[in-house]
């Protein structure tokens, strides 16, 4: 009966410890995606206000149509070559 006590204990502490790591672990890595997070959020809250930018230098020169369609092209560019450089890092 003491072994069998002893055996709970035992399982019991090495319990506790791992829930205290899972709990630090999983904490460290909720405050990276959140940091992660907020780090696209504002780069495209940038990216908009750059955008938005180029737009009103541009519209002076080629009225609104034009400037609206140039700025999208350079969007459109730079998410592409984002999206190419992911593609191939991932291989």
């Amino acid at each position: 009966m003491e072994q069998i006590t002893a055996f709970f204990l035992s399982l019991l502490d090495i319990l506790e410890k791992e829930l205290a790591l899972f709990k630090l672990t999983s904490a460290r890595a909720f405050k990276g995606l959140g940091w992660f997070a907020m780090g696209v959020f504002l780069l495209g809250i940038g990216l908009l206000f750059l955008a938005w930018t180029c737009f009103t230098a541009v519209s002076a020169l080629l009225g609104p149509v034009g400037a609206g369609l140039l700025t999208s092209v350079l969007i459109l560019a730079g998410g592409g070559t984002f999206l190419w450089i992911g593609k191939k890092n991932l291989k």
